[in-house]
């Protein structure tokens, strides 16, 4: 077992915000510190911290030496697989994480190399892309094969998601009149400044890829455009517009147009939303490799993987089974939260359409090509 002497909370601390300041991830980063630090000192005894670009102005002023506010976005995109690391970065970030587990959000490339360069253990959490079950998913990775094979015994079945898109297809196609024709083709839009549309070093751009869009756009009758719910003119969505089969733009819930059988496929760069299609039974494509490779209860463990779990991530004992390769913890206990719907949607403000159709009830109407 090795020793480790304190637990550092962290994220991607390059990540711009709108006006090119570092930071953009911190809120997500705090999120999370402020979720699990007791749990993580309960278990282990430790200090619990917290390393973001706000929070500690020298990191901020490193990554602002970088570049400019106008570069900003183009820096993190180049710089996410790889980022350079110099003498000052591993005096302000790598040398206080000597003798320390990390636990980061949604940490990108970059991060997790440095991490492994330096052989510092950690976890990397994130949100999980099926985002239509009675809570939110997270996925979690461990840096060392003996904690991911511990973690992995806690990994929900994918027969839960199975039984729970059966439940909302039914409500769904229930309260909806669909006059689609069949053979319709949705389109989706992403958020144009995300981590997921960086490949090859830059925001993935669907309109360098159109011939390959216009064979996926002549097998279907029509397309149906639907933008992010958190805005943006995604690229895919402009190439999309100029196909001669374009039947409208809808604003509609996108569980229940995925439970139309009126429309057989998706197509997006690599949606979430894409990801959950699969199981409405839809024809997906896909222009860019989903963000991480996943694992459900009784799949093969994988190095890499990132595995399902629901939120026994706030139970002492699984900061127990994560740290005990690296810290002496205490004892199992088997204590879990009492079950509640929607606790981490709740407390992580994120609804994703998902409280359309399970608080707020989307009224009952037609959808049509019209629009």
């Amino acid at each position: 077992m090795g020793t480790v002497q304190g637990i550092t909370v962290t994220c991607d601390f390059i990540r711009p915000d709108q006006h090119g300041r570092p930071g953009e991830g911190d809120r997500s980063g705090v999120w999370l510190f402020d979720a699990i630090k007791r749990q993580v000192a309960r278990a282990s005894n430790l200090p619990v911290r917290l390393v973001t670009a706000r929070q500690c102005p020298a990191l901020l002023a490193w990554v602002e030496s970088k570049r400019s506010p106008g570069q900003a976005d183009a820096f993190w995109a180049v710089s996410y697989a790889n980022l350079e690391v110099d003498a000052a970065l591993e005096s302000i970030f790598l040398h206080p994480l000597a003798g320390q587990f990390v636990v980061g959000y949604e940490m990108p490339p970059y991060l997790l190399r440095i991490l492994a360069a330096c052989e510092i253990p950690y976890l990397d959490v994130r949100m999980h892309p099926v985002r239509f079950l009675d809570d939110l998913l997270l996925a979690v990775a461990a840096s060392d094969a003996a904690t991911q094979a511990s973690l992995h015994q806690l990994t929900v079945s994918e027969e839960i998601v199975l039984a729970t898109a059966g439940l909302v297809e039914a409500q769904c196609r229930y309260t909806a009149d669909c006059r689609l024709p069949p053979g319709t083709l949705l389109v989706i839009g992403q958020r144009t400044m995300d981590s997921s549309q960086i490949v090859d070093g830059s925001f993935f751009d669907a309109l360098q890829h159109v011939p390959r869009l216009q064979q996926v756009f002549a097998d279907y009758s029509g397309l149906l455009l639907k933008r992010h719910p958190y805005g943006g003119q995604h690229s895919l969505l402009l190439a999309a517009a100029a196909a001669p089969n374009v039947l409208a733009v809808t604003e509609d819930n996108i569980y229940r147009l995925l439970a139309q059988p009126e429309i057989s496929g998706v197509l997006s760069v690599n949606s979430s939303s894409a990801y959950e299609a699969r199981y409405f039974g839809k024809q997906v494509h896909t222009l860019a490799p989903w963000p991480i490779p996943l694992a459900w209860h009784g799949d093969p463990l994988q190095p890499g993987t990132y595995i399902s779990l629901d939120d026994t991530l706030l139970s002492v004992d699984f900061w127990r089974l994560t740290l005990c390769e690296h810290a002496k913890v205490s004892g199992l206990t088997g204590v879990r939260l009492p079950p509640k719907p929607s606790r981490l949607r709740i407390a992580h403000d994120s609804f994703w359409n998902f409280n359309e159709i399970d608080t707020d009830r989307i009224p009952r109407r037609a959808l049509t090509a019209a629009g």
